[in-house]
């Protein structure tokens, strides 16, 4: 009997003594930081609604684009020519090339066009006076200096007469064209300023900014979700779209999701947006208007002042609305302790030692189980500085 019980102290001595070791080598429950970036947000389809302006043809005819697509026009400014008759091929592409020659010219430096060699030389030869004005100024040799300077002035004059006559040549050259055309001719002029481009997709009187109150849920779903998107044709027909100018720098898109993904947002509120099929393109933005609730989802619009370069031509996205973005650390919810002053913090290690790291909790997902935080303002010991954090005892 006495070798019985000494046998179950042994055992039971074992086993504290064994706890004992597991305990003080390793007490706790830890985890490794893990800094994350966090949305909250939605995917879903949406339509652009933008202001644009589209000129449609009187009549049969021909139409030509002084400007390219994508490029920026100014209100008022020219964007081309509306024949109202047959043109051919060559004559158009003649046009083109004497209005890029046009604008090369009017773009240069000087705001002339003179070729790259008469250039040089005009320049070389005012450098060698400047450098004769230096000779001279050093021998004090006041008529000289005046003569160079003179020659320099005149040299700029002829640089620009003879850069003028090229603009004007081109000028008259195109004159030519037009009249050889022979038809009745209207010049296009941009009633907006904005994006000049020559697709259509026929929702530019479908979708405009000043109905956006009034659609709903109903009407968004009424859209088709394959837009036919549509160049213009150099011949167009009576009533036709001859072209078309995008403001992108005020624009909206429209989208339906679940109503209580909305619930405790309202108008003004702001948001981001990420469109997937534009690069991955993210912009600010606000809610501009919330539609009453149908079936379950409400129709959201959100406006967006910022210039997006990609757009333009597009007009259903594939959009990720995120409402809210957090960088933080994700950490077990249960890992962030609550003191009796409303404080809260986490247990932080490094090394052998445990430091109270006051923290931010920035976001809560009580499904997922888990906390997004950061280090709170002030904070003497910062998260960045641990190497794990203690989420519970073993």
């Amino acid at each position: 009997m006495k070798k019985f019980f000494i046998a179950v102290l042994s055992i039971a001595v074992a086993a504290m003594v064994g706890y004992g070791i597991s305990y003080a080598i390793s007490p706790v429950k830890t985890q490794k930081l893990e800094y994350i970036a966090q949305e909250n947000a939605i995917n879903t389809n949406g339509f652009i609604i933008r202001d644009e302006w589209v000129m449609y043809s009187r009549s049969a005819g021909t139409v030509y684009h002084s400007v390219a697509d994508g490029s920026r026009v100014p209100k008022d400014g020219s964007i081309g020519s509306l024949f109202y008759g047959d043109v051919s091929e060559d004559s158009i592409k003649e046009l083109k090339v004497v209005d890029n020659k046009i604008k090369k010219a009017e773009s240069d430096e000087s705001g002339h066009s003179l070729s790259d060699l008469d250039a040089t030389t005009v320049e070389n030869s005012i450098y060698r006076r400047e450098n004769d004005i230096i000779t001279a100024a050093r021998k004090n040799d006041i008529l000289t200096i005046s003569r160079y300077k003179r020659d320099i002035n005149s040299l700029r004059e002829n640089n620009e007469l003879a850069a003028a006559g090229t603009l004007n040549q081109l000028k008259e050259q195109k004159t030519q064209i037009l009249d050889s055309i022979g038809v009745m001719q209207e010049d296009i002029y941009a009633q907006i300023s904005g994006v000049f481009t020559s697709y259509v997709d026929g929702y530019e009187t479908i979708l405009v900014p000043a109905e956006i109150e009034n659609y709903d849920v109903a009407y968004f779903e009424s859209l088709s979700q394959s837009p036919q998107i549509r160049k213009i044709d150099n011949k167009v027909d009576a009533g036709g779209e001859v072209c078309k100018i995008v403001n992108n720098h005020v624009w909206y898109v429209m989208m339906s999701i679940p109503a209580d993904t909305m619930s405790g947002r309202s108008v003004g509120d702001s948001v981001k947006m990420r469109f997937n099929n534009m690069a991955d393109a993210v912009v600010k933005g606000s809610i501009y208007s919330i539609s009453g609730e149908q079936n379950g989802r409400v129709a959201v619009t959100v406006k967006c002042p910022e210039y997006l370069e990609s757009a333009f031509s597009y007009r259903l996205v594939d959009v990720d609305l995120i409402f809210e973005s957090f960088n933080g650390y994700k950490i077990p919810v249960h890992a962030v302790r609550t003191e009796d002053d409303g404080k809260q913090k986490v247990i932080g290690i490094n090394g052998n030692r445990q430091y109270d790291c006051y923290c931010n909790v920035l976001f809560t997902d009580t499904d997922g189980g888990y906390a997004i935080v950061d280090t709170a303002e002030n904070a003497e010991n910062k998260l960045s500085q641990m190497e794990r954090i203690l989420v519970g005892e073993r």
